[in-house]
């Protein structure tokens, strides 16, 4: 097979362990940067390679472009230091660099290269369960995102049967042992796409938005305990953390009206390590959690978009809309499925999560960036089973010459 599908499995398999399954542990704290720049690097060098998809090189120096002009305009606006820019750089850039370098690179996995990478992620989430006390801790959130990656990819790397689907589920299951309620919503999203999906749907349909409307009330109800405590009852509470973010957020969207108070400023791991003006400003230097250098800052995505502002959300919801339409043209179920969880995934983990802008969220992006290139890789396959197949004998002319004189 070719170099790129040697490169990415072992790039599979470095991952999981690394970046999910140990990322805490010494010597693991910079691995998923690293891993990134990798990645990046290995792309650019890739460009026009026979095996790459050109498709999406323009989306991609477009996101560059805009990345830039952020960067120049958060160094303008001088609401934190510099230092804090260029240290959210190398978060804001990972998750959007790994769908598209995914995406670019299309890697077609051999039979056995598919068995390497689906045994590391299952050896990396036994281990994990293994070697951590996982009830009544902390330390839980990694079984859920090592479970759910470990069943998408299970799925769509195995024969469609019965058998599969029931293993598949039995993976996802694992993940409810990480006692997040938000993993509650993910699970029976999931579960419910496998046992009742069919046939693929359009997405663009009144019948399919209802049922993905339907799938979004399954996730609030499994998890409604959280999504009470800082979405209703808890949202007037101003001692509690992710309320007050969210909160704060909307007043930075005003103002700093269009472009946001610039990167590193809010909501990141950025502005806590380079503890932000902007949270005494706002008061939220008094609040548990939001003092300098406290985790909650970073603990949930969406706050942190005020930093980009109006003009930066109606990016993001841009770049979602391609990501779902192109998900939308896939004609094989399993991967329609898969990038489609995928997303939603991403989506629900972001309320109370920073997975988005660490290495935990790569195994998302890159089961997005494999799933929009299944219509090709299955174009590709049949071109490439066309080509290879005999071609039937026809009985020469002079044979039925002879006959015929025997005759």
């Amino acid at each position: 097979m070719n170099a790129i599908s040697k490169f990415f499995t072992l790039y599979w398999i470095v991952y999981f362990p690394t970046c999910i399954a140990f990322y805490d542990y010494p010597g693991f704290t910079y691995v998923d940067e690293v891993m990134t720049v990798i990645l990046i690097g290995y792309t650019f060098l890739k460009k026009g390679h026979r095996d790459t998809n050109p498709e999406s090189w323009k989306e991609y120096f477009t996101f560059l472009m805009i990345l830039a002009f952020y960067i120049v305009y958060s160094l303008m606006m001088q609401v934190n230091v510099a230092d804090s820019v260029w240290y959210d750089l190398i978060q804001q850039i990972r998750p959007f660099s790994i769908i598209f370098c995914t995406w670019i690179l299309n890697p077609r996995f051999t039979e056995k290269q598919k068995k390497w990478m689906l045994w590391s992620m299952i050896v990396s989430l036994g281990a994990f369960i293994y070697t951590n006390p996982i009830i009544g801790t902390g330390r839980n959130a990694p079984v859920g995102q090592l479970a759910i990656c470990t069943a998408m990819t299970y799925y769509i790397y195995t024969e469609k049967t019965k058998k599969n689907l029931y293993w598949t589920i039995v993976i996802a299951t694992v993940g409810l042992i990480s006692m997040k309620f938000k993993y509650y919503g993910e699970w029976g999203v999931f579960v419910a796409l496998l046992l009742f999906m069919r046939e693929k749907m359009d997405l663009t349909s009144n019948k399919a938005k209802l049922r993905i409307a339907l799938l979004v009330v399954i996730a609030i109800i499994l998890g409604w305990e959280r999504f009470d405590h800082y979405f209703v009852t808890g949202f007037d509470n101003e001692e509690v953390a992710r309320p007050m973010m969210y909160k704060t957020a909307y007043k930075i969207l005003w103002d700093y009206f269009p472009f946001g108070s610039g990167m590193g400023t809010f909501g990141t791991a950025a502005s806590a390590v380079y503890y932000s003006p902007l949270y005494p400003k706002y008061g939220l230097n008094h609040v548990w959690g939001l003092q300098s250098a406290s985790g909650f800052i970073c603990d949930s995505f969406y706050p942190s978009m005020a930093q980009f502002g109006f003009v930066g959300i109606v990016l993001f919801i841009i770049f979602w809309k391609r990501r779902v339409m192109r998900i939308n043209e896939i004609d094989d179920i399993g991967y329609f499925i898969v990038g489609l969880m995928a997303c939603f995934c991403l989506a629900i983990e972001q309320t109370a999560d920073s997975s988005w802008l660490s290495g935990k969220g790569m195994g998302f992006c890159m089961l997005i960036g494999m799933c929009m290139n299944a219509n090709r890789n299955k174009e590709l396959d049949e071109e490439e089973e066309q080509f290879y197949s005999p071609t039937p004998t026809l009985p020469s002319r002079e044979g039925e010459d002879a006959a015929a004189t025997n005759t």
